[in-house]
């Protein structure tokens, strides 16, 4: 009997252990870089610190890149539509570290990743899908996660918690846009694009609030009304630093979900909750309180269930392109 012939993309999709091994280091190294931002929020600002782990990363990812496939033919898709994208995403970063400079780190990462729900309702929207009853209360008992985490009315709500779900819904956006562009751009492409476009715009942003007396009281919005300093000599290796882990970690979210199904690999995207509350609790003293255990379990599972439900139904949206809550972090 003649076999099948195997293309070498459908080899390269059938490697569930490699992309789970692929994620779990990107969900390991992320949370050091959370770390270092965290510890840089009462002295520089947000944009500063986007500016210069972006432009340690460009080489890296370019090299990356050439390696991995090359950059040519340079293919981003649509611009309109990929410069949508990347706004979103920029715009979810920010929100993300802004946050980051209030809360713990296990509470900011638990309210984002919220971000599959969203999601899942901005899928039915904006692509057409349909959305059963199994996925709506997945959706509704994740967002009410949410809501015991945020606690909104309530004498202990910060403002930064809606800092930290705006992140959630700027990501979705941004992921939904990358569903839409498809084929029509390469992974390496819109990598590299993705941290050029970040340079810049935290460049324009630093221009904007350098010049702007908006000095506040709480510290995510002072993180953003900062003007640039000059870095310490010892800052400069984590600056450095940053740069090496974005561009690792944007190297292992790719090759995670060009090894192995999304519905394979997605799960291990929460392996970074450990990591998170574990340097949130031994660099800064912090440890969730039960309303965040409580909703942490509660968005876990809402995500879990949606992935879960995804695979089952064999939706190819999810194969190629995920829930990825991570992805171009």
């Amino acid at each position: 009997m003649n076999s099948i012939p195997v293309s070498k993309e459908d080899a390269q999709q059938n490697r569930p252990l490699a992309g789970i091994l692929f994620l779990v280091l990107a969900c390991t190294i992320f949370p050091i870089q959370d770390v270092i931002i965290k510890s840089f929020s009462g002295d520089y600002a947000v944009h500063q610190v986007v500016f210069l782990r972006g432009i340690f990363a460009l080489p890296l990812v370019a090299v990356i890149a050439h390696f991995d496939g090359g950059l040519r033919p340079f293919k981003i898709g649509p611009p309109l539509l990929q410069m949508a994208r990347v706004t979103a995403a920029f715009s979810s970063y920010l929100f993300y570290y802004m946050a980051l400079a209030t809360l713990g780190m296990a509470e900011t990462a638990s309210i984002t990743f919220s971000t599959p729900l969203f999601v899942t309702v901005f899928a039915m929207f904006f692509l057409g899908e349909k959305i059963g009853v199994f996925r709506w209360f997945a959706v509704a008992f994740g967002l009410a996660g949410v809501v015991v985490i945020v606690q909104p009315g309530s004498g202990v709500f910060d403002p930064a918690a809606i800092l930290a779900l705006l992140a959630a819904v700027t990501y979705a956006t941004s992921i939904i846009l990358t569903r839409k562009i498809g084929s029509r751009a390469k992974g390496g492409s819109m990598t590299l694009f993705t941290l050029i476009v970040f340079v810049i715009y935290g460049g324009l942003l630093g221009l904007v609030f350098s010049n702007i007396d908006g000095a506040s009281p709480h510290p995510s919005f002072a993180f953003l009304y900062r003007g640039w300093i000059m870095p310490e000599a010892k800052h400069w290796l984590l600056f450095m630093g940053l740069g090496c882990i974005a561009a690792i970690g944007f190297f292992s979210l790719a090759q995670a979900y060009r090894l192995a199904e999304a519905s394979v690999v997605t799960p291990f995207e929460y392996t970074y909750l450990p990591w998170a509350i574990l340097w949130g609790s031994v660099i800064f003293g912090t440890l969730p309180d039960m309303n965040t255990w409580i909703g942490l379990l509660m968005i876990v599972g809402a995500g879990l269930l949606i992935v879960f439900r995804e695979g089952v139904r064999g939706r190819k949206l999810v194969v190629r392109r995920g829930l990825g809550v991570m992805r171009q972090r």
